[in-house]
């Protein structure tokens, strides 16, 4: 699975690929992917502690830019006793800005080895 790790406001891609993929083409493909979904985030309207929050997102998808399964989120950063109350309102944003995207734009050339499944990471004080 390739992760998504450049920060885009909103939205990160972080690099994981095996070493027979092209780390430039898939650092391309995966900087495009997490523009798509960045227009597509809304960030809650919560506090500002909440905006520490940082969620990770698998994103599967077909040849199409369709997705194959709704996004699963993997895990969280950043929560604290004071914010832990808008995790869950992070974590739903992220997951609708990749479905009101959806279907993604990428080169289906490189769909098995660069974008069937992926990771997005939101970092909304990123975008700040």
């Amino acid at each position: 699975m390739l992760a998504a790790g450049l920060a885009v406001a909103g939205c990160v891609r972080e690099q994981q690929r095996p070493d027979t993929v092209d780390p430039v083409l898939a650092n391309a493909v995966l900087t495009s992917a997490a523009a798509q979904v960045q227009r597509c985030y809304r960030s809650p309207r919560i506090a500002r502690a909440g905006k520490q929050i940082v969620t990770r997102v698998v994103v599967r998808l077909n040849t199409d830019g369709t997705l194959a399964e709704l996004p699963v989120v993997v895990g969280q950063t950043g929560i604290t006793p004071q914010n832990r109350v808008y995790a869950e309102r992070m974590a739903s944003a992220a997951s609708l800005a990749i479905i009101r995207c959806a279907p993604l734009r990428l080169p289906p050339e490189h769909y098995a080895q660069v974008w069937q499944t992926f990771e997005l990471k939101f970092s909304p004080r990123a975008a700040a």
